[in-house]
């Protein structure tokens, strides 16, 4: 068993690893019950740690160029889960429009698969939690901070839909065998959530690791955008593209804008602000 040279940051997350053998490799990640300080387990009541197993094992049909890591075996301990995935060998590829294109496209087609139902918490519990709390005292966020209790309130009037809920491109793999495809992973917070909200993280995660140039992420906003729009209507799904703006730049602007580097921030806070 080897350690993967990886920082969990999910609160969810114990430890991954790669167990490696003559002939194959398996990738390792253990979920854990989350030990919450007491003022943030009343806010967020029972954590839904275990929504990444459930969803691996689920018979969910995922949009065509999506699809699962193979899950080869699955250790409950309780309080633990061990999921033994597929080691995914993962193409050298760019993220050029085409590949942004397609992942909205599907992300778009996945919430029309599971659209409807009320306002989930995630948004709430970042908010009510004060996950970012620190951050609200950032002198160039301030003004956002003030307007976040109407766009909270704005985002769950929105269409609900339950998407991937964090899918940046590092979640979206492009195997080495299919690289026009995508192994979706770390699906979290299975509950219903704005539309266009899985467009805030495929949009912002290359720039937030430094890998994308904040003034490359205007264009690219207006092709996924257009891309999640045709993946709702080839589900069946009828929503405004004013909609899914308001979801992809408000979950930007709740999610992201409050930790970001000065110059993504500056960026997300004036989306967050025309919301």
């Amino acid at each position: 068993m080897v350690p993967v040279d990886f920082r969990p940051v999910a609160v969810t997350t114990a430890a991954v690893y790669r167990v490696v053998s003559a002939r194959s490799s398996v990738f390792v990640k253990v979920l854990r019950r989350p030990d919450l300080p007491a003022e943030l387990a009343d806010v967020v009541g029972d954590f839904p740690w275990r929504d990444e197993a459930e969803f691996l094992l689920s018979d969910f049909a995922l949009p065509p160029g999506f699809r699962r890591p193979r899950v080869v075996r699955v250790d409950d301990l309780g309080d633990r889960i061990a999921l033994w995935l597929e080691d995914v060998r993962c193409a050298d590829v760019e993220w050029d429009p085409p590949r942004f294109r397609r992942a909205a496209l599907g992300l778009g087609r996945w919430a029309g698969r599971r659209f409807g139902g009320a306002p989930g918490r995630a948004l709430r519990v970042l908010y009510e939690g004060r996950l970012v709390r620190d951050a609200f005292l950032r002198p160039d966020c301030s003004r956002l901070a003030d307007r976040t209790p109407d766009l909270l309130a704005r985002l769950e009037a929105l269409p609900q839909a339950i998407g991937h809920n964090d899918a940046c491109p590092q979640n979206l793999l492009v195997p080495a065998d299919d690289p026009e495809s995508f192994v979706v992973i770390d699906v979290t917070w299975q509950c219903p959530s704005p539309v266009g909200t899985d467009l805030a993280q495929l949009l912002v995660g290359l720039a937030q690791a430094g890998r994308m140039a904040v003034d490359d992420l205007p264009p690219i906003r207006e092709q996924i955008i257009d891309a999640y729009l045709e993946g709702l209507r080839l589900e069946h799904r009828s929503v405004s593209r004013e909609e899914v703006v308001l979801g992809c730049d408000g979950t930007l602007a709740l999610r992201s804008a409050f930790h970001s580097e000065s110059e993504l921030a500056e960026y997300l806070v004036e989306l967050g602000m025309a919301c």
